[in-house]
C-alpha cells in the first residue's frame, strides 16, 4: 500500500465531500501561507464565507513597521476561487480555476493583524453557473476589505475569478 500524503490531499481537495474542517486544516498547513503567516479561522458549512487573518509580525514586517503589500496581497488572492470551486462541486460542476487578476488599494499602512472576511452570495453563484453553462468558463471580480486590529478598514481589495468547466 503506497501512502502518500500529497496524492491524498489533492484529491480530497477535489472531492465534493471535502469539509470545511478539512479544507481549514489543508491550507493553514500549506507552505506559503505559514511563512506569510495567513491563517484561516473559519470557512461557513456552506462555503459561502471564510475569515482569514494575516497576522503582523517580524517575517511580513518592512522598515516602516507595516506588513509588505505582498504579503496584503497574498492574503485576499487564492479565496474566491477556493470558496466559488468548492461550492459548484457540491453542486455537481468540476472546474479549474485561479485568480485571473488582483486590485489592492492601501488606505492606511497596516501595523496590525489584519482580517478578512470573504463572502459568496448566491447571487454571485448564479451568475457563474450560468456564464459556465453558457460559455464554459466565467470571469468575474470580489470585493473584500482589510480590517484592523482597531476595526478599522485599511485595505481594499477585487479579485478576478476564472473558472472554466471541467470536459
Amino acid at each position: 500500500m503506497n501512502l502518500n500524503p500529497v496524492q491524498y490531499f489533492l484529491k480530497r481537495y477535489h472531492s465534493s465531500e471535502l469539509k470545511p474542517i478539512e479544507l481549514k486544516k489543508m491550507l493553514n498547513f500549506w507552505f506559503p501561507f505559514l511563512v506569510n503567516r495567513i491563517s484561516i479561522i473559519s470557512i461557513s458549512n456552506d462555503f459561502h464565507s471564510m475569515d482569514v487573518r494575516l497576522k503582523h509580525s517580524f517575517w511580513n514586517r518592512n522598515p516602516n513597521k507595516s506588513i509588505w503589500g505582498g504579503s496584503i496581497s497574498s492574503a485576499m488572492d487564492p479565496f474566491f476561487p477556493i470558496l466559488i470551486k468548492q461550492i459548484l462541486l457540491r453542486k455537481g460542476i468540476e472546474t479549474d480555476f485561479y485568480s485571473q487578476a488582483i486590485q489592492v488599494q492601501f488606505i492606511k499602512m497596516v501595523k496590525s493583524d489584519v482580517t478578512f472576511h470573504f463572502m459568496i452570495n448566491e447571487n454571485e453563484i448564479s451568475v457563474v453557473e450560468a456564464a459556465l453553462i453558457e460559455k464554459g468558463k466565467y470571469s468575474g471580480w470580489h470585493s473584500v476589505e482589510g480590517i484592523s486590529a482597531q476595526n478599522e478598514v485599511c485595505v481594499k481589495g477585487r479579485v478576478q475569478v476564472f473558472l472554466r468547466k471541467r470536459a
